[in-house]
């Protein structure tokens, strides 16, 4: 929920909210470690829009770890259930 709601413009966010990464087999990037899917983006372009930015990114890789359980979230992450 920490991720959502604070920049990472300035600082590690995985540092700062000891969040444990784990690395990928055959690749440079890391991932949050008990992800059930990470996608691995580059940036194609960006628009200004308002106060926010929006991203344009062509999807290089998808990961996925069926052992993971699936969350959803709502009410601005302040609640997360298992998705079933």
């Amino acid at each position: 929920m920490g991720c959502g709601s604070t920049t990472g413009r300035n600082m590690d966010k995985a540092e700062k909210l000891g969040i444990e990464l784990a690395e990928i087999e055959g690749n440079s990037i890391k991932i949050p470690f008990h992800s059930r899917v990470a996608i691995q983006c580059s940036l194609k372009e960006y628009y200004e829009v308002g106060d926010r930015y929006l991203y344009i990114c062509n999807v290089e890789q998808a990961y996925r770890n069926d052992a993971e359980e699936a969350l959803f979230a709502w009410n601005g992450y302040s609640q997360l259930r298992p998705a079933r």
